[in-house]
């Protein structure tokens, strides 16, 4: 044997010789590998969602620049719903689509939306032909919201439930017991006129009696000038997230989605102009955020509650613009306060 062939022999004893790992090793560190992930998982998590959630601060932030622009140049808020003027033809159907998230659009850089709506088309067999139905406006939808933007799967006579989806909605003010506040007018039996987004016409007061326009007279939505905003601009909601579907407790089950939210281009319907109007993205706020309910057991649109996907939390653009979150716990009383322009109640902060 050379030396060379002794060397080489030493050299493949030596490396044939060597452990290698042991299953218990190789799973001890695969344990290891398991806990450093679980421990970066909901770290990476919390980072996403507060991306996420500042992405939504600043569609709030944009939605109330349009409001603000929009009083700046016709003198006050958009209203939650307006009827078309005209008599006759389409202008004259049922359906409204001037409302607060079609005409702040041409205020925050989305004029070319915007110039695609046909607000004089409005009888059920041409309003569902609108241009702008299926476009989606990127600071309508909270980046949380984890269902489709566009809903196209409601069928036959729920067909106009189906376009680009809007996550968010106007503040319609609040129904408070008298001993906190001033009850307001409630505009058709139904809508109170102590929000920034509201409603004139003939109403009813707290305990019967009359109020708000003489019976028979139309029923119109109207811009809230800034200065009848008397609790003060920065302690106002205007604008939150809403993203409703009915939690039916029998079944254990949420309705699909996108539930009780409706395209962003129609406001509403109203069959006459003295009928009460459904207002598809104005809320009253009666149930703190993320309450449990249902259209039926609410009564219908205006009193389902805001809410969101964020944990925990709803996000709400006061009427000066600027934006907070407001906890799910929130105190009933406390957070109607926050929804009316006029009622001088006595509050201090949001917890």
């Amino acid at each position: 044997m050379t030396r060379s062939d002794l060397t080489s022999h030493r050299e493949s004893g030596t490396l044939s010789s060597r452990p290698g790992f042991t299953l218990v090793e190789l799973l001890v560190v695969i344990a290891i590998i398991a806990t450093l992930i679980g421990l970066l998982l909901p770290a990476v998590q919390t980072a996403r969602e507060a991306a996420r959630r500042a992405a939504c601060s600043n569609n709030l932030k944009q939605i109330g620049i349009g409001c603000l622009m929009y009083e700046s140049a016709k003198k006050s808020l958009p209203p939650g719903i307006a009827r078309t003027t005209g008599t006759t033809g389409d202008s004259n159907g049922t359906w409204r689509k001037q409302g607060l998230f079609t005409l702040i659009l041409p205020y925050f850089e989305e004029k070319q939306i915007y110039d695609q709506i046909q607000f004089g088309k409005l009888t059920t067999s041409t309003v569902l032909t609108d241009p702008a139905r299926y476009q989606v406006v990127t600071s309508y939808i909270c980046p949380t919201y984890p269902h489709p933007k566009v809903t196209t799967t409601s069928v036959g006579a729920a067909d106009y439930e189906n376009g680009a989806m809007v996550t968010y909605g106007g503040c319609g003010g609040a129904y408070m017991p008298t001993t906190e506040s001033a009850p307001p007018c409630l505009i058709g039996s139904s809508y109170p006129d102590n929000g920034p987004f509201y409603l004139t016409g003939p109403g009813t007061q707290a305990g019967g009696g009359a109020c708000g326009g003489a019976s028979g007279s139309p029923i119109i939505g109207v811009g809230r000038q800034l200065k009848q905003v008397k609790d003060g601009t920065t302690k106002t909601f205007m604008v939150g997230e809403y993203c409703h579907r009915d939690f039916v407790v029998r079944t254990n089950q949420w309705q699909d989605p996108p539930g009780n939210m409706r395209p962003w281009y129609l406001a509403g319907n109203q069959q006459s102009e003295t009928a009460v109007p459904q207002i598809y993205h104005v809320r009253e706020f009666e149930l703190t955020p993320n309450s449990r309910q249902t259209y039926t057991a609410a009564g219908g649109l205006n009193k389902l509650p805001m809410g969101s996907y964020h944990p925990g939390l709803t996000m709400f653009a006061m009427v000066d613009g600027s934006v907070r979150s407001v906890n799910d716990s929130v105190e009933q009383l406390v957070y109607q306060k926050f929804a009316t322009v006029n009622g001088s109640e006595s509050v201090n902060e949001l917890p």
